[in-house]
């Protein structure tokens, strides 16, 4: 008798005590693959008032750039992640530029919403050897990951990018496309 009184115990504790928890939106572990495209709206208006060869060798290299990256992050809190990476640009033939890449994800969704939308800021530092002797970024993202499968998803983001070659700096308006997986399987 006492054995089957525990046993009732316990299956009706289970079913008063548990709780059904949402499934927490996290990526995990992550790792991106990305191809962009940015344009120098600012150059097309430098190059038309542009009136010598002295001024138009004076205008920073490239009017479009594009490149490819590969990231790897962790979300270790539902509004926040931290990625690294290496990224390619192209700008002009003499610039052919791998970067080191930091950064940081900041989530600004609803965290039960099956899609990220993030706002990020971007960092990258040249470390090969071009045409530019100094070169560098800073930017700022606006995008959307939407998950795919249990580790598969897709990205989009606009970004605006400030490249800076030996000084001189100009601004890349741009658009990025990419893959990620990720470790959490929770979709």
């Amino acid at each position: 008798m006492k054995k089957h009184l525990f046993f009732l115990l316990l299956v009706f504790s289970s079913f008063v005590f548990s709780q059904d928890y949402p499934p927490r939106k996290k990526l995990g572990f992550f790792t991106t693959l990305d191809a962009g495209v940015g344009f120098d709206l600012a150059s097309i208006v430098r190059n038309s008032q542009a009136k010598t060869d002295y001024e138009l060798s004076q205008v920073p290299p490239g009017k479009y750039n594009y490149g490819f990256s590969s990231q790897v992050g962790y979300q270790p809190i539902s509004w926040f992640a931290l990625a690294g990476g290496l990224r390619y640009s192209y700008i002009d033939p003499n610039y052919h530029l791998l970067y080191f890449t930091i950064q940081p994800y900041f989530f600004v969704n609803d965290k039960t919403d099956d899609d990220f939308f993030f706002i990020s800021a971007k960092y990258g530092n040249k470390i090969n050897q071009t045409a530019a002797k100094n070169a560098g970024f800073i930017g700022l993202s606006l995008g959307k990951i939407e998950p795919m499968t249990n580790n598969l998803g897709q990205y989009f983001s606009v970004n605006l990018e400030n490249q800076v070659l030996d000084g001189e700096g100009t601004f890349f308006v741009g658009l990025t496309y990419g893959l990620i997986l990720f470790s959490n399987k929770r979709y």
